[in-house]
């Protein structure tokens, strides 16, 4: 994990980059949003093998005693990313709905996949 001194951003890996099977996987460290108003989850996938889905999902206690929800749209947050071939997407969460955010990576084959967390103060997103 590293803090940005400039922008005062933290950026953690979510997900190593490695090459990983057909699965689903978790970005640990998730984001805590009464620390960090705003995130970002940057996911990168370089030797492909078949598709890649990258869903928004929160959770009020880390998942302790509730199971983390995917994202639904009309919260102005990115739901979800799908790349089809070697790419990169981004989720963006300006407005997250309960205290911890994270990224379910769904593999559908062999991948080269990683995910990066930027967390910090609220900021102008380009979403676009």
């Amino acid at each position: 994990m590293k803090n940005d001194a400039g922008s005062n951003f933290t950026i953690a890996d979510g997900l190593d980059a490695v090459s990983r099977g057909a699965d689903t996987y978790y970005t640990d460290p998730e984001i805590d949003h009464a620390l960090s108003p705003t995130a970002q989850f940057h996911i990168s996938c370089g030797t492909f093998a078949t598709s890649l889905v990258a869903t928004l999902q929160h959770s009020d206690d880390n998942g302790v005693a509730d199971s983390y929800i995917d994202e639904v749209a009309g919260y102005d947050n990115t739901v979800s990313v799908t790349l089809t071939a070697s790419g990169e997407g981004d989720i963006y969460v300006p407005n997250p709905r309960e205290r911890y955010s994270r990224v379910k990576l769904v593999l559908g084959g062999i991948c080269v996949a990683s995910v990066t967390n930027i967390s910090g103060p609220l900021r102008s997103v380009d979403q676009g």
